[in-house]
């Protein structure tokens, strides 16, 4: 359940920007929000506002806590110990010890790994804090205040605005509210914006630059049964990571350096290591990537008739090309393991998304609302006519976006991973942004951006694998030639000089001989060098993928703009409409998941995936073993097989279970960018380690299936028992207090 960073992107996503949670109320009239009074499952609840009648709603359910143990200003809550690192993890220690997932620290473990040092395959355990090694990339978020912001950033917009005009007034006004918050403090901020764009908060969090590795189990353990066993159920992973934070002697946030110190946050999470029963009150505390819980039906249906048939296509093209050279290239198997396990994790996901879209007529349901919602307007013609234009407003604005829709997502698809096209693309831009003042730039181009981009600039290199770049552009450019004539990109056929009666397979390939050979993009302080050019003289560089990047350059920003406009129509009539039918609302609503700190709770519990089947909650080490063929993915180490022969649980079995628990379901909400996140008791104490949802009903995304929508995570258990019997790192069980 990993999350993926959008390069170049908006504020939001491009097909369904800002629809968002606006549609909640009528949602509450489509009885789409679980009403049940105890253990719902449902809901991505904001932990700094959480309202009695959730409270109470989880006391009902078995919660021991008031609402300021969980979460509190000074800190010192259970939430306060989570922070977001990639996706989510927790503070368990003292000393800036932080849980994950294997597959959330699966970045920084592949950067370190070479073929000869394979990291990835055998894992990697520090002894001591000497032995940690950095964690590249990486950073850790810990949230220290929450600001509403509504006025001052709604204050920028104007009755008269275009929806382009809009947008940009937004965007203008939180990089000013962004800059002033973090000006003489050693903090980071966001705004983010909450159902459907029409409420701002302003997050202020302590950034941590300094990351190292602790512990990180072998692939064959962190990742056992890979892509046959992602988002299925019964799982037997054991997913997780330890990572450790670092700050300067003062305290203040630093970049790497040997003489920094543990970080010590004011909350961490205790272990209790007798684990769960089926049924046993649970909460997950994490940051959410996205849900669409509320978008019309005219949105869903471009969703499931387009853009996941299209992505799920073009996906499956780029690992066969990423497999294909994995399994010729020994170097290649490690440069984009990351790359490769990112778009295999979507993959799969989409494609059970597209299935759930069927099996549950998710358009067909959302349509019928829309006329049951119109109908019960009839007796009042006034709100019927308003109701009835803003759906056809929805359907319009959906329609024109469909116009340049398959040249968009290639874009899209191509600049959301690292490639050697997306690093020239980096480079030109920047060289125009930098002559802008500091707020008219692109966010992304900030002056507190300017580290992160270099950073990024020099972390390419650890992905980079020549042939793979070159045979994933290839598939890039077959497809932008292929476009119908009202989306040809004109730069690619003037660049790829295709005439009349030419095959454009011979042409693409001359293309890319001419491009790869006149480049130097390929060594790190070559862009570097280029990182710190003027647009003028990055240009008399003649670099081929510079130039490339350049005849690219307003396309790539028609595009943008275009998104840009997108949204802020939406974002017009999601007010309008919210309006119109908030007075059917009966519960709380919920704000869909944006990549702030979420609470969710639930119970242990099974589900019903077909007929004549059920899924218990809980599975065993028995069943590890029961999995192993002795070829990858179902490898297991021969040390976890003989404990599991000779049932050496030590500490760590479970006497209901006669066995270790390994994994276990959840009612609890999730999805991406919870990958990590603590799966705790009624006390408030970690159990486990959320990382996986159900393929059965992956596309709770856009509507919750109460009966079978499940958080799967590592039982704390069986986390204990790979840390003690097969890593041997006692120094990491003493520091959780379990030794």
């Amino acid at each position: 359940m990993t999350s993926m960073s959008v390069r170049n992107g908006p504020r939001l996503s491009w097909l369904s920007a800002g629809l968002g949670c606006a549609l909640i109320c009528f949602a509450m009239l489509a009885s789409t929000v679980c009403h049940s009074p105890v253990y719902c499952g449902e809901g991505m609840w904001l932990p700094q506002e959480l309202s009695d009648e959730v409270m109470n709603d989880m006391r009902a359910a078995g919660c021991q806590l008031g609402k300021g143990e969980i979460y509190n200003p000074l800190g010192t809550g259970v939430a306060n110990a989570v922070v977001r690192v990639s996706a989510t993890g927790s503070f368990v220690s003292p000393e800036g010890l932080i849980l994950t997932n294997h597959h959330v620290a699966f970045g920084a473990v592949q950067r370190m790994s070479t073929p000869e040092q394979n990291y990835i395959a055998q894992g990697f355990l520090a002894k001591s804090r000497e032995e940690e090694v950095p964690a590249l990339g990486y950073n850790v978020y810990v949230t220290q205040s929450v600001e509403d912001v509504t006025e001052r950033v709604l204050s920028a917009v104007k009755s008269s605005m275009s929806p382009l005009e809009r947008y940009n007034a937004i965007e203008r006004r939180t990089k000013e509210i962004v800059k002033k918050a973090e000006k003489g403090k050693d903090v980071y901020c966001e705004v983010r914006g909450f159902f459907g764009e029409s409420r701002y908060l302003l997050y202020t969090s302590f950034r941590i630059k300094d990351v190292r590795v602790v512990y990180v189990p072998a692939r064959s353990i962190g990742e056992y049964g890979r892509e046959i066993d992602n988002w299925m159920w019964p799982r037997h992973t054991c997913d997780f990571s330890f990572l450790r934070a670092y700050v300067a002697p003062d305290g203040k946030t630093a970049e790497y350096s040997k003489d920094n110190v543990p970080y010590r946050p004011k909350s961490y999470l205790k272990i209790a290591p007798e684990g769960l029963r089926e049924g046993d009150f649970v909460f997950i505390v994490g940051f959410p990537a996205r849900t669409d819980r509320y978008l019309t039906s005219y949105a869903l249906s471009n969703i499931e008739s387009f853009e996941y048939p299209q992505r799920i296509r073009l996906q499956n093209q780029m690992v066969q090309i990423l497999e294909e050279q994995s399994n010729a290239d020994p170097v290649a198997a490690v440069r984009v393991a990351n790359q490769m396990k990112g778009i295999y994790n979507y993959l799969k996901k989409n494609r059970g998304i597209l299935e759930g879209f069927k099996k549950f007529g998710l358009v067909r349901r959302q349509k019928d609302r829309e006329n049951k919602l119109s109908a019960e307007f009839q007796t009042d013609p006034e709100t019927y006519e308003k109701c009835s234009r803003l759906l056809d407003r929805f359907k319009s604005l959906y329609e024109k976006n469909s116009e340049h829709a398959m040249k968009n997502l290639l874009f899209d698809v191509y600049f959301e991973r690292d490639s050697m096209l997306g690093e020239a693309m980096l480079l030109y831009k920047w060289s125009i942004e930098k002559a802008k003042n500091d707020l008219d730039r692109d966010p992304r181009f900030a002056e507190r951006r300017v580290p992160d981009l270099k950073r990024d600039v020099r972390l390419f290199q650890t992905g980079f694998h020549l042939p793979s770049d070159r045979r994933l552009l290839r598939m890039l450019l077959v497809e932008i030639v292929d476009l119908p004539e009202g989306q040809r990109v004109a730069a690619v056929d003037e660049m790829l000089g295709i005439k009349s009666g030419m095959e454009p397979e011979k042409a693409i390939e001359a293309f890319l001989d001419t491009l790869y050979s006149n480049t130097k993009l390929d060594k790190i302080e070559e862009r570097l060098r280029m990182f710190d050019l003027s647009h003028d003289k990055l240009l008399k560089e003649g670099d081929s993928f510079i130039v490339f990047a350049a005849k690219l350059y307003d396309e790539s920003e028609k595009r943008i703009e275009r998104r840009k406009s997108f949204t802020g129509s939406l974002d017009m009539l999601i007010p309008q409409w919210m309006e119109m039918i908030a007075k059917g609302s009966e519960s709380s609503p919920y704000a869909d998941g944006n990549g702030t700190m979420r609470i969710s709770y639930g119970r242990v519990e099974g589900y019903a995936p077909r007929d004549a089947v059920y899924y218990r909650p809980l599975t065993t080490l028995q069943g590890v073993a029961e999995k192993h063929t002795g070829v990858e993915p179902f490898d297991c180490p021969q040390r976890i097989l003989e404990l599991a022969a000779s049932k050496t649980y030590g500490p760590y079995g479970s006497s209901d279970l006669g066995d270790v628990a390994v994994n276990l379901l959840t009612t609890t909400d999730s999805t991406n960018g919870n990958s990590g996140s603590p799966l705790l008791n009624s006390r408030g104490e970690l159990v486990g380690c959320l990382f996986d949802g159900n393929y059965e009903a992956l596309s709770s995304d856009f509507e919750f299936e109460n009966d079978l929508t499940r958080s799967i995570s590592v039982d704390i258990r069986y986390v204990l028992f790979v840390t003690d019997f097969v890593g041997n790192a006692q120094n990491v069980l003493t520091e959780l207090g379990v030794k």
